[in-house]
């Protein structure tokens, strides 16, 4: 056993796997766990490279052994990620179970709503996962809205004003997700809120919308907006996720000559630059404003595309060649199971 090596070596293969070279971080990923086999942490990293490659039994193997690690952190994480593979594939029950498994220990687990009647209670959701997920799984709060059920969603403090001002239906109240104990509540993680209405996804994919209260558009403009980067905050997807504005245009080449491009990106000055773009705000709601005014938004896998398609404007979104869970239906089984009505999923070559 040789530790220091493994560890360099899980390491590397972690940054190759951010760099979106799952090639190199397997290989490297393998040596790691070959000199440090008590580690199983190494195999939730590996599984996570074998799935950019589309090697889904090789990475449910390496979660099935990481899920019986001594390792508290190590077990949640190959749970949640055995979980999304299930989810992967459409093995709903298996899915839901094993991703529900990534709370394991914590003591909020106590006061977390399993369906059972409220009796006039207020329930917290809470976002356990990106700001896209929020603007695109709000739509699960609809239907404990309209049986008159009291919902307070707590969300990234960037998104509150949006999901208060904005949001098609009114909640009771929107609140910051830091701000919150969870043990003082009778809660649900959002993810979790799934499987208790639409355990196989098929309402939520048949969803016609919109999300956001609508103005009137500008029928006759000729903007496109784009927004070619994910959020880089998330090391491990960011690169992954994220092309390039060129890549994003000529998806559409047609559409967009003799159109305006205009940017729904924040951040990435130097591309700004280059393409003399100015920036986006860093405001959900301004970003709506100006969504409303294109005729066509092409973006990747990131907020922006689910804030667009929820307001019911059409919608490009380009996705890596091994997609999300929730994309796999559409990609390879029912392409107008999207999610949104006027959604168009493009994959990378």
């Amino acid at each position: 056993m040789n530790i220091k090596l493994a560890a360099n070596a899980n390491q590397a293969g972690l940054n190759r796997f951010a760099a979106a070279d799952p090639d190199e971080a397997i290989k490297l990923l393998k040596t790691a766990y070959l000199h440090w086999a008590e580690e199983k942490g190494i195999l939730v990293n590996l599984g996570l490279a074998l799935m950019q490659k589309g090697l889904q039994y090789q990475a449910e193997k390496c979660y099935q052994i990481a899920i019986k690690s001594n390792d508290l952190r190590t077990r949640r994480s190959a749970r949640k990620n055995l979980g999304f593979l299930y989810l992967w594939r459409g093995e709903w029950d298996m899915g839901w179970f094993w991703h529900h498994q990534r709370f394991e220990g914590e003591p909020f687990l106590i006061t977390q709503w399993n369906g059972e009647s409220l009796n006039g209670k207020p329930i917290l959701i809470w976002n356990d996962v990106g700001m896209g997920d929020a603007f695109q799984f709000v739509r699960y709060t609809l239907p404990l809205v309209e049986r008159g059920e009291k919902v307070i969603l707590a969300v990234h403090k960037s998104q509150i004003d949006i999901f208060k001002n904005q949001l098609k239906w009114p909640l009771f109240d929107v609140v910051d997700r830091e701000e919150v104990k969870l043990e003082n509540h009778i809660h649900i993680p959002l993810m979790g809120l799934i499987p208790l209405i639409d355990k196989t996804t098929s309402w939520g994919k048949k969803w016609q919308g919109p999300t956001w209260i609508t103005d009137e558009t500008n029928s006759t403009s000729d903007k496109i907006g784009i927004c070619w980067a994910s959020n880089p905050a998330d090391r491990t997807m960011h690169h992954y996720k994220s092309s390039s504005p060129e890549e994003l245009i000529n998806t559409s080449a047609s559409e967009v000559k003799n159109s305006q491009i205009i940017s729904l990106q924040t951040n990435e000055p130097e591309t700004h630059k280059r393409l003399n773009l100015r920036s986006a705000k860093p405001c959900w709601q301004e970003s709506l404003k100006e969504i409303r005014n294109c005729k066509l938004i092409i973006s990747v896998d990131t907020a922006i595309a689910h804030l667009a398609a929820g307001a019911k404007k059409p919608v490009k979104i380009l996705l890596p060649k091994i997609a999300d869970w929730r994309w796999q239906q559409a990609l390879s089984k029912d392409s107008k199971a999207c999610w949104y009505p006027e959604l168009k999923l493009i994959q990378k070559m």
